[in-house]
């Protein structure tokens, strides 16, 4: 994906983002208990960008809105999950694969790490993926 002329992008990069929440996994500050979506963006290092996840998707514009299957996602785009009240939000990661997520809860109560994308456990409903954020937009080639 090439950078869009004229559009603002998130000061951290992708590769940043990433790197934090592997860190938050081997070395985590905090419980992540429910915290998908601030998660997410504190990893991007933006302020709060919706209440849960599904009013986070709800905010999105349609236009910034992307489907098909979870492999589609590029890396560094953020994936929302149906799922109970609130819904779930992840990054997607994977330089050479597109199965991966970084995830808050899936794998460990309260914790981020590597999961699937297809949330296949918990039998939630991939809603899609978006690189827009209230602040601009996350740079998916960094």
């Amino acid at each position: 994906m090439a950078r869009v002329r004229g559009r603002k992008y998130l000061k951290r990069t992708v590769t940043e983002a990433i790197a934090w929440m592997r860190e938050q996994r081997d070395h985590p500050t905090q419980s992540w208990k429910g915290l998908c979506l601030s998660s997410c963006r504190t990893a991007y290092g933006i302020n709060p960008i919706g209440v849960s996840a599904n009013a986070f998707w709800a905010s999105v514009p349609k236009e910034h809105k992307h489907g098909g299957r979870v492999s589609q996602a590029p890396r560094g785009a953020i994936m929302i999950y149906s799922i109970g009240k609130y819904g779930h939000a992840v990054i997607a990661v994977g330089k050479r694969t597109n199965d991966k997520c970084m995830s808050v809860d899936y794998v460990r109560q309260g914790k981020i790490d590597a999961a699937p994308r297809s949330m296949v456990r918990w039998g939630a409903r991939y809603l899609g993926w978006t690189d827009w954020t209230p602040y601009g937009f996350i740079d998916l080639d960094s």
